[in-house]
């Protein structure tokens, strides 16, 4: 087995943008640096200041270098493209995406760290690779790695990333299992932990019961990704399946509408008949519990 720790950098991060930078390791299986691929790119359309002000790549650098698929680094990377070889990005939704302009599908094995932090860590946040890199002291061990392979990095570059990528790979198979954290990226992971916004820290399980409104609003109005938004519908299914949907304002806040039906039936009426913003699921219970009221 191979492994491949890559990383991308891009004209910008919309649908229309393009790779301008690919860099990957390639790894043998006891963990010895066999290759380092390193190339910029030229692409079908100007780079953006947003993203220039973050990898410092400007024109004048791609200009005259040939198109990803050109590139040597590119056709290398068709040919590591098996299935017995493992595949190592931060956040590869972002970097498989990219590649896949480029006609690269891949075929190799995965691990996410990004997906496996999250899962694996959920109250250790965040966790983005630069915060990572310092909060494990990985920063440590890169000037190692650069003096021995004889390479310049440069900050934010997509291979000083793949070398940060690198040690926090090390770092997880040091503490988890290798074939464990390639199932978890197999499919979509059910998270435990909401690790951003006004809960975070909150179990999921518990927001779908005590905050019903808040997972069914991110669900319909935010771009969340796969992770997130199978747990999300997973604890909501789990939660009406139970009966346990709960009312997420007012003084009734955190109960159900079973609990508050023969104490307060006017309330349950008044939210069937006039409340605004109230979802389906709690107005489809409410109107269930009702009907046993005369």
């Amino acid at each position: 087995m191979k492994i491949v720790i890559l990383d991308t950098e891009t004209t910008g991060v919309l649908e229309e943008d393009r790779i301008i930078q690919l860099s990957y390791m390639v790894l043998g299986q006891n963990g010895d640096i066999e290759e380092v691929h390193n190339v910029l790119c030229s692409a079908p359309l100007p780079i953006k200041y947003d993203s220039m002000a973050i990898h410092h790549i400007t024109p004048e650098m791609t200009e005259g270098k040939p198109s990803c698929v050109d590139t040597e680094a590119f056709a290398r990377l068709n040919e590591l493209n098996k299935p017995e070889n493992l595949l190592v990005i931060q956040n590869a939704v972002f970097d498989l995406d990219m590649l896949k302009k480029e006609g690269f599908e891949s075929n190799m094995q995965l691990i996410d760290t990004f997906r496996v932090l999250r899962a694996l860590y959920p109250y250790d946040t965040p966790h983005g690779l630069q915060y990572k890199r310092y909060q494990l002291g990985l920063y440590k061990k890169e000037q190692e790695i650069i003096d021995r392979l004889g390479i310049e990095v440069k900050a934010h570059d997509a291979l000083g990333d793949v070398i940060v990528l690198k040690n926090l790979f090390d770092h997880l198979s040091g503490e988890q299992d290798m074939e464990a954290m390639i199932k978890l990226c197999r499919g979509p992971i059910l998270l435990e932990i909401m690790t951003f916004g006004k809960h975070k820290g909150k179990k999921f399980e518990d927001l779908a019961v005590t905050d019903r409104n808040s997972l069914q609003y991110m669900l319909e109005n935010f771009d969340l990704d796969e992770d997130l938004r199978f747990t999300m519908k997973h604890y909501l299914d789990k939660a009406k399946a139970n009966s346990k949907i709960m009312i997420g304002f007012g003084k009734y806040k955190g109960r159900t509408p079973d609990d508050i039906a023969k104490e307060d039936p006017d309330y349950l009426k008044w939210m069937r008949d006039k409340a605004e913003r109230i979802d389906a699921d709690l107005k489809e219970e409410i109107i269930k519990v009702l009907k046993d009221i005369p």
